[in-house]
Parts: structure tokens; C-alpha cells; sequence
């Protein structure tokens, strides 16, 4: 099931892009919002065309490419869900962030054509992966709060699935669970991925029986994540259609993985926390630059 690239929001490397809407058509003068807080046009605009003036974003006949738009713009909505996660979590970018950052940049690439607003954009930022390495993860009892809340909100998924050609087999089989059977043992008897009698249709890690929300945002089939992100624990969930068949998809209960949660949370509290806050916030785009898709993690075209 992996077929997909993830947008890695590093915007020191100057790759992001989006889309250059000044000419798609809207009235609006956001282009984005997220969790009630906007991003407006003139913001994102400003910030397409200081990187192309620095050379750092392709303009063909007087255009500049929608990918490349909407790579900006998912920037810009990270950088203020992390700034709205930190401030959740009792933490902000501090002065020592923004010195280390700045250094960094000053290091690694010669910003000598950018304008004041692009340097202190790409510093502010990058500045929050620091401020993020200082998030703790939560005990047991809030974690298992979020986790009934929305599995999903602590960057991590825990689950299994089957996966069968038909629509009609994926509610059959979807039957025989809400009738008491063990997801397991039906996934077992329906699923067409081999080795599902041992796996009882399990999706793991190398060493854990969870995986990160990131891993599934970049490797794994887009319809599949979406499908995962509306689950909800101890339900399966389906029929789900992606590119290789149907499936039925299984949250597992937060008691049967609470140590492999734990296990992930505490190697990168911060990082899988934000893309779980993210993944579970309410982001708004404005049509003329594409959708939110939280399966992807980003800005993608409509």
C-alpha cells in the first residue's frame, strides 16, 4: 500500500510550493484557516513572490506552478498549527530557538537576496522543530482520553485491516464483526493479504505494533489514511475503497497497544503530537488553491 510522497514541511531548503492563485478566481481574502485562526491572501502572495525574486520558486511564462503554491501554503498552516500546538502544550518558540535557527541558516545557504520578511518567515518556522523537541507526552490517562477521542490525535495508528475485491465481501465481512466475531479471526477468513491468518490483518511497525501518523501520510494509499483518520477505537470502520480493493479498518483498543503508543511517543513526543494536532484540526483552504487533506498532510489540488 505504498505509493504516496509526504510533503516535508523544511522550508530552509526553499522547495515548498503551491499555488500562485492571484488569478484563480476568488473573492476571498483568506487563503487559509486554520482552527479559527487566518492566513490571509496577501500573506501567502507576498511570500510566493519574494522566493521567486530570490530565484528559489520556477516561473514559466509569467506563472508559477499550483504545486508549488500549495506547497507554500501547507508551510504556512504548519507553521501556525505548531505555533497553536506549542502554546496548547505550556511552550513557544523561545529567543535561544530563533539565535540557533538563524545560525543554522546562515550556515547552510546564502540568503543574501531575501528580503527581511522571507529570512524571518523561514527562521520562525524551522525555529519550532527546537521548540517541539521540548513537549513532553502525556501520561497514561490523557492519552488514552485523546486516543477515545480520536485515535489519531496522537500521531500515531494502531490497527488492523482486511482488504477484499468487492464492496459487497467488505460489508459481509464488516457483518460478521458487528455480529461479535473477532476482527482478527475475520480478517482471517476474508482478507486476500498474505500471511493475514498469523497477522489477524495487523499493520505494524518493525517493532511495534503501531505506526506513526507521518509514515502513513507518506507511504501509505491516500483513501486508505483518510479512511484510518475516521475511525474510531474498538469500531471497525468500512467499506473503504483505495487503489488495491476494499477494505475494513480496525482502530484497536488504547488498553491492547498503551505501551506501543508509549513506546513512539516518547522517541518524538513533539513531532508526532503536532502531526496528530494538525491531523485533527479544523483547516479551512480557500477553493481557488485546492483542499486541506489530512490523510496528506498538506495542500492538495481540488
Amino acid at each position: 500500500m505504498k505509493n504516496k510522497t509526504h510533503l516535508v514541511v523544511k522550508v530552509v531548503l526553499l522547495c515548498f510550493a503551491t499555488c500562485f492563485a492571484s488569478s484563480c478566481g476568488s473573492m476571498s481574502t483568506s487563503a487559509a484557516e486554520i482552527n479559527g485562526r487566518k492566513i490571509s491572501r496577501a500573506e501567502l502572495e507576498l511570500t510566493i513572490t519574494e522566493l521567486a525574486d530570490a530565484g528559489q520558486t520556477p516561473i514559466v511564462d509569467g506563472e508559477i506552478d499550483g504545486e508549488t503554491v500549495r506547497g507554500v501554503l501547507s508551510a504556512l498552516v504548519q507553521g501556525i498549527g505548531t505555533e497553536q500546538f506549542l502554546k496548547e502544550n505550556g511552550e513557544e518558540i523561545s529567543t535561544a530557538d530563533r539565535n540557533t535557527t538563524r545560525a543554522k541558516v546562515v550556515q547552510d545557504t546564502d540568503t543574501s537576496t531575501y528580503t527581511q520578511h522571507l529570512k524571518d518567515l523561514i527562521i520562525e518556522l524551522n525555529s519550532g522543530v527546537l521548540a517541539l523537541e521540548r513537549v513532553k507526552a502525556p501520561d497514561a490517562k490523557r492519552a488514552a482520553e485523546m486516543y477515545a477521542k480520536a485515535p489519531a490525535s496522537l500521531g500515531v495508528l494502531c490497527l488492523r485491516h482486511l482488504l477484499v475485491e468487492t464492496e459487497a465481501t467488505a460489508t459481509e465481512a464488516l457483518k460478521k464483526f458487528n455480529d461479535g466475531a473477532e476482527f482478527a479471526t475475520v480478517a482471517g477468513q476474508y482478507s486476500i493479504e498474505p500471511n493475514v491468518e498469523k497477522s489477524g490483518g495487523a499493520l505494524t511497525g518493525a517493532d511495534n505494533a503501531c505506526i506513526t501518523l507521518t509514515e502513513y501520510q507518506s507511504n501509505f494509499d491516500t483513501d486508505f489514511t483518510a479512511g484510518a483518520l475516521r475511525a474510531k477505537a474498538g469500531v471497525a470502520f468500512g467499506p473503504v475503497k483505495s487503489s488495491f480493493g476494499y477494505h475494513i479498518i480496525y482502530v484497536r483498543p488504547f488498553i491492547e497497544v498503551a505501551e506501543d503508543i508509549s513506546k513512539l511517543l516518547n522517541t518524538s513526543a513533539g513531532v508526532n503530537l503536532l502531526t496528530g494536532f494538525i491531523a485533527t484540526s479544523k483547516i479551512k483552504i480557500d477553493s481557488a488553491y485546492g483542499f486541506w487533506n489530512p490523510a496528506r498532510g498538506g495542500v492538495v489540488a481540488n
